[in-house]
């Protein structure tokens, strides 16, 4: 219980807005933070839908509102997924060598000129998607936030990591069997309910489209796949950096893929 308890602070201490923790990050205090991640993504899900509710009352025009979408599930996580898309993205553009890539993501703390195009390009493509997102495809989008930290949580306790000098993601994987495959179920329980219940929303739009729940989830498990793809391939395994990478870029893609289900005739 005592490991327990000090995972929950980590996970939202690391991954989240709140007071930084003094608990060092170990496998004692850490071997269960993937178990809570996914619920910083709950908090975000519930601000946005209570943010769907509010806005339409409180603004006049779609840039604001587009703006707090794309903008607010980063302040409350703290940017720490940002950071990991802004060094996995200034890997990728540096086109060296797998050794000097997992340098970038580890030490280099100078960012290069294609990672902030990148960036900027990738805020201003969610304020564009949020700006033209009908309300409706914001109480089923909002669950990407768990689904994309659930997909990052089994990704480290599954998948092969990346020789990362001081990487210390590996204390985030409990050394029992049992243990790791727990905490795989419970997120597999996390992705399950929020699809279950994206479908079930989207199912009770005047005009039922529960096409708009599964083209986010198909977005999702793409995205997945390609996060895979590009670790293995430049970093020969996923890291810290690169699980950032991949939530930023899920919770992009889920919006796009809803809005494209919304404008299909289909």
């Amino acid at each position: 219980m005592k490991t327990i308890g000090r995972s929950f602070v980590m996970a939202f201490s690391g991954y989240s807005i709140s007071p930084k923790s003094s608990l060092e990050r170990n496998k004692e205090n850490c071997g269960f933070i993937l178990t809570f991640i996914p619920l910083i993504g709950a908090v975000i899900c519930i601000l946005i839908n209570r943010w769907a509710v509010l806005y339409p009352y409180a603004c006049d025009f779609a840039v604001l509102p587009a703006v707090v979408g794309a903008v607010v599930p980063t302040i409350l996580s703290g940017g720490v997924h940002l950071d990991g898309f802004f060094r996995t993205t200034d890997a990728l553009s540096s086109h060296k060598s797998t050794e000097e890539k997992l340098k970038i993501l580890s030490v280099d703390a100078h960012g290069g000129y294609s990672a902030i195009i990148v960036c900027v390009c990738t805020f201003l493509i969610a304020v564009g998607i949020w700006s033209e997102m009908p309300i409706d495809g914001i109480f089923v989008i909002a669950f990407g936030y768990v689904i994309s930290r659930a997909l990052y949580s089994i990704s480290v306790l599954t998948v092969k990591h990346a020789p990362v000098q001081g990487s210390k993601i590996a204390n985030y994987v409990p050394d029992s069997n049992a243990a790791r495959w727990v905490q795989v179920i419970i997120n597999v329980l996390y992705i399950v309910l929020s699809a279950v219940l994206m479908i079930q929303i989207a199912g009770t739009y005047s005009v039922p489209r529960p096409s708009v729940a599964i083209a986010s989830l198909a977005g999702a498990a793409i995205t997945y796949v390609y996060y895979l793809i590009v670790s293995f391939k430049n970093f020969g395994g996923i890291t810290e950096e690169t699980g950032g990478f991949f939530v930023v870029l899920c919770e992009v893609i889920i919006p796009i893929a809803a809005l494209a289900a919304f404008k299909s005739p289909f």
